[in-house]
């Protein structure tokens, strides 16, 4: 495993675009950005597919690329890149799979598809059964679990909306989530 001040080199080579510098930020984190994309389809029940990914890795690195390597520029080195890295896979990865879910269902909401008949039956079903289950959380878990997993925000993002603080986010979440374990039980 890398140190964290391995990762703010790493970070600062890509920045002064120190040659291999960000062949080697793509080497290192590519099964990472992968298995983060197939994990959030997997919780979304949407079944991902090799296009799927590519399209959101590619979506994933010009994020990375954006303004001049602002996500890169933003990275203090309090945690270890994979972490910090995983936070905007998840996020690109929710906002592309709910693209792909309301363009597949006509822009009528997130009800999440499956690849078989019986399947899509069966999920529109657990779609019904999840958001019944959410909507029984109190404010503002039902919004953070929102914001969270539909619209894909960020703790920052989120905090600033709900005016908590960034650090209670995480927590928060993981409360609302044991709630609906115990709801869908």
């Amino acid at each position: 495993m890398a140190s964290n001040s391995a990762d703010k080199n790493l970070v600062e080579g890509c920045l002064d675009r120190f040659p291999g510098a960000w062949n080697q930020l793509v080497d290192e984190n590519i099964q990472l950005i992968f298995h983060g994309i197939y994990q959030v389809g997997f919780r979304m029940g949407y079944h991902v597919t090799s296009e799927d990914v590519e399209d959101i890795t590619s979506e994933v690195f010009l994020e990375i690329l954006k303004d001049d390597f602002a996500f890169l520029r933003a990275y203090r080195g309090e945690s270890k890149l994979s972490t910090y890295l995983s936070t905007l896979v998840h996020r690109k990865a929710v906002q592309e799979i709910n693209k792909r879910v309301s363009y597949l269902n006509g822009n009528k909401g997130a009800v999440v598809p499956n690849t078989s008949s019986h399947g899509k039956v069966s999920s529109v079903i657990q779609n019904n059964i999840l958001r019944e289950a959410i909507s029984k959380l109190a404010m503002p878990e039902r919004a953070m679990i929102g914001m969270f997993y539909l619209e894909g925000l960020s703790y920052k993002e989120i905090s600033e909306s709900l005016g908590l603080a960034m650090n209670s986010i995480g927590p928060m979440l993981a409360r609302a989530r044991l709630k609906l374990k115990v709801l869908l039980a």
